[in-house]
């Protein structure tokens, strides 16, 4: 508990923390954190959002924080002291707002009528945000989970296209390869395959996403956010909030529902005014990426575009690189300190068919 209190930034340290009756210290350590609010908190909604929203904001301070206990959402569990004589707790003078996780007061009015109305309407002009298109945010807030997410992805896919890696300019569709810049990021898959047997008994394989699981999600849809703001430094939030509906779509396992709407908002919002985290990206170690437009026009496959590829890449960087002064075991070396790769016999084919 130490350690989790200490890492906490100190405008998200709770009011009250203290050792469950079942702590062991370094076996199993268990603590519970209270957050005291400066108003009541009056609908089972709210309680279970703004619960959201401190895990959320631990997440960020704490990295690889995984709430185990998920009992905390529901508003009907209480929290119990500890009757044993060796309890340690930690206390302050924290009293929290809704502000502070993202919230306007005007959520928590006693009237609810407001209250219904508010998670009818458009959300976003409750919390300051730059979002500017309405009907993009109420088919947004309209969107329940799965239930019309196809549709609202479909709708906006041209406005704000689905981007995973920095836009490449378009290529002549006579050029095999599309050569990659040096700030080029891409966000992270990881796949696996599933065998599956035809009907004549072959056995094929089907690749698969592995889904964001539960204890990473809200961390690693916020990266990702700070990644498409390196991608395209002009994009807007609504763009952000688009790209992460997909994400959650195609590449989350939501099936706790606990990333939410509101959740996906938030982590947009937090992500877009974010000036002061800075991400490195994982080096790109690829040179190029097939180009497309040239597998359509010669009909070939991916694979084949780029052996052909690769092939004229060397050889331009051999025509460059090549020291005609040099022996060819010489420029062998002088090729491998500039990280070109070739073997001897084919640097000696390669040499043979420029008649050096």
């Amino acid at each position: 508990m130490n350690d989790f209190y200490l890492s906490l930034k100190d405008e998200h340290k709770p009011t009250i923390a203290y050792t469950t009756y079942s702590n062991i210290d370094n076996i199993n350590n268990r603590f519970r954190v209270i957050y005291v609010f400066d108003k009541p908190i009056r609908s089972n909604d709210f309680y279970r959002s703004i619960a959201n929203a401190i895990i959320y904001n631990i997440q960020k301070d704490i990295e690889g924080f995984d709430l185990k206990d998920k009992t905390c959402l529901n508003s009907s569990q209480q929290f119990a002291g500890n009757g044993n004589d060796n309890i340690v707790y930690y206390y302050n003078d924290n009293i929290f707002c809704p502000t502070d996780f993202g919230f306007d007061e005007n959520y928590f009015s006693n009237s609810d009528s407001i209250l219904k109305r508010e998670r009818k309407n458009n959300i976003q002009t409750d919390l300051e945000s730059p979002i500017a298109n309405s009907e993009f945010m109420k088919d947004f807030w309209g969107m329940g989970y799965k239930k019309n997410e196809e549709i609202f992805i479909r709708k906006y896919a041209e406005k704000y296209p689905f981007i995973e890696a920095t836009p490449l300019p378009e290529t002549d569709s006579d050029i095999p390869y599309i050569l990659l810049p040096d700030n080029y990021v891409k966000i992270t898959r990881y796949w696996y395959k599933e065998p599956l047997t035809k009907g004549d008994g072959t056995i094929v394989y089907k690749s698969h996403a592995v889904k964001l699981k539960s204890g990473h999600r809200r961390k690693l849809l916020y990266d990702g956010c700070l990644l498409r703001k390196i991608m395209l430094p002009e994009i807007t939030m609504e763009h952000l909030l688009y790209c992460l509906v997909c994400e959650r779509r195609y590449y989350v396992d939501n099936q706790d529902k606990v990333i939410t709407n509101k959740i996906l908002y938030q982590i947009a919002k937090d992500a877009w005014n974010d000036t002061k985290r800075s991400i490195k990206p994982k080096k790109e170690e690829k040179q190029f990426v097939v180009n497309p437009k040239y597998c359509e026009k010669h009909g070939i496959s991916k694979q084949v575009a780029r052996n052909i590829a690769a092939k004229m890449l060397l050889d331009l960087q051999l025509k460059q690189s090549y020291d005609t002064n040099l022996s060819v075991k010489e420029n062998l070396e002088l090729l491998k300190n500039q990280g070109i790769k070739i073997g001897k016999s084919s640097l000696y084919n390669w040499v043979k068919s420029q008649k050096i």
